[in-house]
């Protein structure tokens, strides 16, 4: 449409061929960008799992004090994964569970909200290679930056005005912060910097 081009074509100088040409490098940011963010996002949702185990066991998405502690979103955000898991006559347990939620469900756990009934007693056990010196207050500021930009991928949204290095230099940091063995494995890989030099 119109209004979906007009984006590229004020960055393009309202020239249409260079502005179809930045769209298609805008998905192709968008991809390249896909691996480490799906990395974070998995490291990220398997750490809070593992503090939520420990404070309240396997199933803590049963458990009565978790589920007091849960905001209404967060609870709501839990029915939801149930009734898809029972729809499709799974099992319903923990990796179900955990797979099922929703990137942003693992990001607002991170909230104050939920300090310190979890995390002053699981931020350095959950997030062992949490450098010194930064709190939860840093990863869950670093947790909504990568989500921003995964939703704007996600949907399907300009990423053409970001800084995309800065972006992928605080993800791989966020992701090392997780674990630095998925972050060594997976950089040979990742594309950003190769996609940001075929820039049109």
């Amino acid at each position: 449409s119109e209004a979906r081009l007009g984006t590229y074509m004020i960055a393009a100088g309202h020239n249409p061929e260079r502005a179809l040409r930045l769209y298609i490098w805008n998905v192709q940011m968008g991809e390249a960008f896909h691996m480490p963010i799906q990395a974070a996002e998995v490291g990220l949702r398997n750490r809070i799992n593992f503090a939520l185990c420990a404070l309240y066991g396997n199933e803590w998405w049963r458990n009565k004090a978790f589920l007091e502690l849960a905001d209404d979103e967060r609870r709501g955000d839990l029915e939801v994964v149930f009734r898809r898991i029972r729809n499709r006559d799974l099992l319903l347990e923990t990796g179900q569970v955990v797979a099922g939620l929703s990137f942003g469900f693992w990001v607002a756990l991170l909230q104050p909200r939920y300090n310190p009934d979890i995390w002053s007693s699981q931020i350095r056990p959950a997030f062992p290679n949490l450098p010194a010196g930064k709190t939860r207050h840093a990863l869950t500021k670093r947790a909504g930056e990568v989500a921003y930009i995964r939703n704007r991928i996600s949907h399907h949204e300009p990423i053409i005005r970001e800084d995309h290095s800065k972006r992928f230099k605080e993800l791989m940091e966020f992701l090392g912060w997780i674990c630095p063995t998925k972050t060594a494995w997976i950089k040979p890989h990742c594309r950003v910097y190769e996609t940001l030099r075929k820039k049109p």
